[in-house]
């Protein structure tokens, strides 16, 4: 199985990164110019999974990113928020990856790291199972 790769994914959007020192974030895109920022000095694995966050908020038309500095932090841009880090994660661990990780019974760090994402990814990816486990069966998704 083929890794996914966020950056040829931009490519092939033909949005560009821009590689600066990033205060608080790993990335964030901006829709008014068309392009994606990504702070300076990450390891591949930051790197990847937060590019794949990106990339979401572009798939799901978000237009404003909740943590820039002059945006107001609002229950809608915390909702995009976890709704790219959900997407990401979909993205990033595929469901029998997840199945074969549940099944190691290893700890979630190690978990993240075999799994070449970030602990956050990993949790989020758990969360987002569950989520569609109870959107499947019809039932409400009380720790979401």
């Amino acid at each position: 199985m083929s890794k996914f790769d966020p950056e040829v994914e931009l490519e092939k959007l033909s949005i560009p990164i821009q590689y600066l020192p990033l205060h608080d974030v790993l990335a964030a895109w901006d829709a008014e110019h068309g392009k994606v920022y990504c702070s300076i000095g990450l390891n591949p694995v930051q790197k990847r999974c937060a590019l794949t966050h990106e990339l979401a908020h572009i798939t799901l038309k978000h237009q404003r990113c909740a943590y820039a500095d002059d945006s107001v932090t609002t229950i809608a841009t915390i909702s995009q928020e976890r709704a790219a880090e959900l997407w990401a994660a979909r993205k990033l661990i595929s469901a029998l990856q997840l199945a074969a990780a549940r099944e190691s019974g290893l700890p979630p760090e190690t978990i993240a790291r075999e799994l070449e994402t970030t602990p956050r990814i990993y949790r989020a990816r758990l969360l987002a199972e569950q989520y569609d486990e109870q959107r499947w069966l019809g039932t409400k998704f009380v720790g979401f």
